[in-house]
Order: C-alpha cells, then sequence, then structure tokens
C-alpha cells in the first residue's frame, strides 16, 4: 500500500498547497502546514482505507493541523493582500491586479465559513461532496454555504442593486425557458 498510498499524497499535494497558502495567508506557513500533513498522514496510512475518499481524508488532516497550529500559537492573521496574485491567477495588466485585490478584499470580510468553502470550491476544485467529507456535514449544507458565499460575494463585488437586477434577470430567463 506504501507505494499507492505515496502516489495518492503526491497527486494532492498542488491542490492541497493552495488551500494551505489560503488558510495560513502565508507561503512559508503554508509549506510548513503542508509539510506536517504529509507527515502526518504517512504515520496514519494504516488508518486510511484503500477505496475511500482520500480526498477529504487529507483535507482534514491538513485543515485539523491548521486548527491546532492556530490554537496553539494564537497569531494574528495576515492579510490576503500579503499573498501575491501570481498564487490566484497569471500575472496580468493593472486592471487585472486591481480587480485581484478587489476579491481578495471581499474576500477577507466574509465569515470564516464562508470564506472556507469558496477556498475549497473554487481554489481547490473540491466537489460537494469531497467538501462535505472534508468538513463532516451535509451536501446540502456546502450547497446552501456555497450559495450565500457566492452571493455575498456578488453583493460585495457588484454592490446589491447590481446583484438583485441580475437575480431578477436570470429569473425571467428561467420563467422564459419553462414557460412552454
Amino acid at each position: 500500500m506504501t507505494h499507492h498510498f505515496r502516489d495518492l499524497l503526491l497527486a494532492e499535494m498542488p491542490r492541497m498547497r493552495g488551500y494551505a497558502i489560503a488558510l495560513t495567508r502565508n507561503r512559508s506557513a503554508a509549506d510548513d502546514l503542508l509539510q506536517e500533513t504529509a507527515f502526518k498522514a504517512w504515520q496514519a496510512q494504516a488508518q486510511f482505507t484503500l477505496g475511500t475518499n482520500f480526498t477529504a481524508w487529507i483535507y482534514r488532516i491538513l485543515r485539523n493541523e491548521f486548527i491546532g497550529t492556530c490554537r496553539s500559537k494564537a497569531r494574528a492573521p495576515v492579510s490576503i493582500e500579503l499573498v501575491g496574485p501570481e498564487l490566484f491567477g497569471r500575472d496580468g495588466d493593472q486592471e487585472t491586479r486591481v480587480m485581484t485585490a478587489e476579491v481578495f478584499r471581499a474576500m477577507d470580510s466574509l465569515s470564516k465559513d464562508q470564506r472556507e468553502m469558496l477556498i475549497l470550491a473554487c481554489g481547490s476544485g473540491l466537489g460537494y461532496q469531497d467538501i462535505a467529507d472534508t468538513l463532516r456535514c451535509s451536501i446540502a449544507t456546502v450547497k446552501s454555504r456555497l450559495w450565500r458565499a457566492r452571493r455575498q460575494m456578488q453583493i460585495l463585488l457588484l454592490g446589491k442593486e447590481e446583484t438583485d437586477a441580475l437575480s431578477e434577470q436570470r429569473q425571467h430567463e428561467w420563467e422564459l425557458r419553462n414557460a412552454c
């Protein structure tokens, strides 16, 4: 199982690094978190059952390690603006940089649960089931929190009036499609 386990672990490392950076908001701390997660997973590989959801299992270890680190250090959060935009996308023109900074500020204003949900779904690319398994909640809870997080991001980035107008437009389009 050791070679197969190693392959599973290595396959998840790039996405886990993005999640770790988003949690810690510091590349060095994220690398430390990732290393500690890999070490703990390696030590606990006998507890993993082949054929079960490895992604949720490893993300749970990473999340628990992060929570434990936060509790033990009681450190001040680092602004997401200190994380370079190149982590979340390629270098672009000035408009892209400004928009990226606006997205980071909006994410900073979300609740911890909403921010974590967006990072897992959009940043790490996990599906509803993997997120539910990682956070030990129902898929309905994942969908609900993710909807609220996306809605809040729309309001923060576009404003309430424009967001409401978009919602009304989508509702009208849906009614037209389903009128027949």
